[in-house]
């Protein structure tokens, strides 16, 4: 545990660069401006009526705060977890130190998901502030959770597809977003459920307060589950510690070369 928290204490030093503190700060600042711009456009047409408002709102800053904010900032810290190892020649000293891949990927998954979750609740915060929602506790504290499983779980993907993919780990870590959890985890079949936001969104039509017409159309029969919110936090839970699982043991059995090796 003491070397874990090293790892944590030191990859969180090393991650407070400029570049990546004003990605953050765009990031939080993200579901504020659509907020803002909503609130704008609201004011400027008409206030929606009340039983539709919260619905808006609901899904407005689902879509802004645990789909783009949490995942934008979460990519950012572990999709070149691996990469920025070899590209530094320290990867050779740390796998071959008494468990050091394992270490080290679960300081740089820390790091991820503490980077994307501070995000998420600064900007839900800061959105919810300045809406004209009825429920804005309800809101928040969906919002707040879901984010919180959604840091964790994208970190853990993101993380194992920098481990397949070190050299190109951004653009393969886009392509996943693009093709599996928004292509694929729109499709009206079983394969969906393997998806982050198949169980995001289960959670989500239970947790904020929709309207009956969105709740009950029908692009919601294969979109969300009937399960209760704490089995899909738990199916969540056990995809991560799967995606986390495999993303260490690949590091460790695979061999990579650092850029000095491939120049002999």
């Amino acid at each position: 545990m003491n070397i874990l928290r090293a790892v944590f204490v030191y990859e969180w030093k090393k991650s407070l660069t400029t570049g990546r503190m004003a990605w953050w700060l765009i990031m939080a600042v993200f579901p504020v401006l659509i907020t803002g711009l909503m609130t704008w456009i609201q004011h400027m047409e008409g206030e929606l009526p009340a039983g539709e408002r919260d619905s808006v709102w609901s899904l407005m800053l689902y879509v802004t705060v645990p789909c783009v904010c949490t995942a934008m900032s979460v990519l950012l810290m572990a999709g070149p977890a691996i990469a920025s190892e070899l590209e530094q020649r320290s990867w050779v000293y740390l796998a071959t130190r008494p468990h050091g891949i394992f270490h080290l990927l679960l300081g740089k998954f820390a790091v991820a998901f503490t980077w994307g979750f501070t995000a998420a609740v600064t900007g839900v915060t800061a959105a919810l502030w300045l809406s004209n929602a009825f429920s804005k506790y309800q809101i928040w504290l969906a919002m707040v959770r879901l984010s919180f499983l959604s840091a964790l779980a994208y970190a853990a993907v993101f993380l194992l597809v920098g481990v397949l993919f070190p050299r190109r780990a951004m653009v393969f870590c886009v392509m996943y977003t693009a093709l599996v959890e928004v292509v694929l985890g729109a499709f009206p079949a079983i394969v969906n459920r393997i998806t982050v936001q198949y169980r995001l969104r289960s959670m989500l039509v239970q947790w904020v307060p929709l309207h009956d017409d969105v709740r009950n159309s029908p692009a919601m029969e294969y979109a969300v589950g009937q399960g209760s919110p704490l089995s899909h936090a738990f199916w969540l839970l056990i995809l991560t510690g799967v995606f986390l699982v495999c993303a260490i043991l690949v590091a460790r059995l695979r061999e990579f070369t650092t850029a000095s090796e491939s120049d002999l």
